[in-house]
């Protein structure tokens, strides 16, 4: 609404409701001086298979990530509970933090401007096709100036079961979001070219366990239950979990976006 009443003039290129209102919302951040910027930028835990196939300074997915829901503790013992070969120095969790809070966020495909260009061949786009999705954790201090101390590699959320696994009434709709899946150089992941989470939090009577809750391809709408300890290893790896398999193999098992989350309820 606030969009909607500012001058032509002030905003020329406002034509629809539906403008990208980031910019303003930043302007108004900084006016009203509650901006946080963290101190600390960390590296993710783990890499997906796209810093392969687009190395360098021109990466597939913006680096920002917005959205998203937030936010569930994360203890320290909940974090070493989830490998033997943790290690939370201070460097990584910090000196005087007894917990984190965690949240989700997204992004999605840089837009390049030659996608609109007809002489750019289309196997070409289809490398890097726009408006693909994937999500990723962060955790950050709980006290000011509320630094990040972790982020995740990035992840894809799968689509409804129809095997009868879902807890709940299934929706007839789910089927058809399976039309449109997550793509990049040629290969096809299955998860939804968009999920979208809106909501994030414990679950209520079991303090280990979270429920995440996003919409696939602006269609329908999913809740699944992810363990603390399954966050935790997303945010701080064992070391001696990461395995080097032989180049057949790789092709078998990988799956580069694709995290297993199984609804319960």
């Amino acid at each position: 609404d606030d969009v909607e009443m500012l001058k032509r003039s002030f905003i020329k290129k406002r034509i629809r409701r539906n403008f990208s209102v980031d910019k303003i919302m930043m302007r108004k951040v900084k006016t009203n001086g509650n901006l946080t910027i963290s101190d600390i930028e960390p590296s993710p835990s783990f890499f997906t298979v796209d810093e392969h196939w687009f190395p360098g300074m021109r990466p597939a997915f913006r680096k920002a990530g917005h959205g998203g829901a937030c936010c569930v503790s994360l203890s320290r013992e909940e974090a070493l509970a989830q490998g033997s070969h943790i290690n939370l120095a201070a460097e990584s969790w910090g000196e005087h933090n007894d917990y984190l809070l965690v949240g989700l966020a997204h992004t999605s495909v840089v837009w390049r401007r030659w996608y609109k260009d007809k002489l750019v061949p289309d196997s070409d786009k289809a490398m890097i096709p726009h408006t693909h999705y994937v999500s990723f954790f962060y955790a950050f201090e709980p006290r000011p100036p509320f630094n990040l101390r972790a982020r995740s590699g990035y992840f894809c959320l799968g689509f409804a079961g129809d095997d009868g696994t879902e807890g709940g009434m299934f929706n007839s709709h789910s089927t058809l979001t399976k039309n449109r899946k997550l793509s990049q150089h040629n290969e096809t992941f299955s998860c939804g070219q968009i999920h979208f989470i809106s909501s994030f939090i414990e679950k209520v009577g079991d303090s280990s366990q979270t429920v995440v809750g996003y919409g696939i391809n602006d269609c329908t709408s999913r809740l699944v239950e992810v363990s603390k300890k399954e966050i935790a290893r997303m945010l701080f790896s064992d070391p001696w979990d990461m395995k080097i398999e032989k180049s057949k193999e790789m092709r078998k098992n990988m799956q580069p976006y694709e995290l297993q989350m199984h609804l319960k309820w």
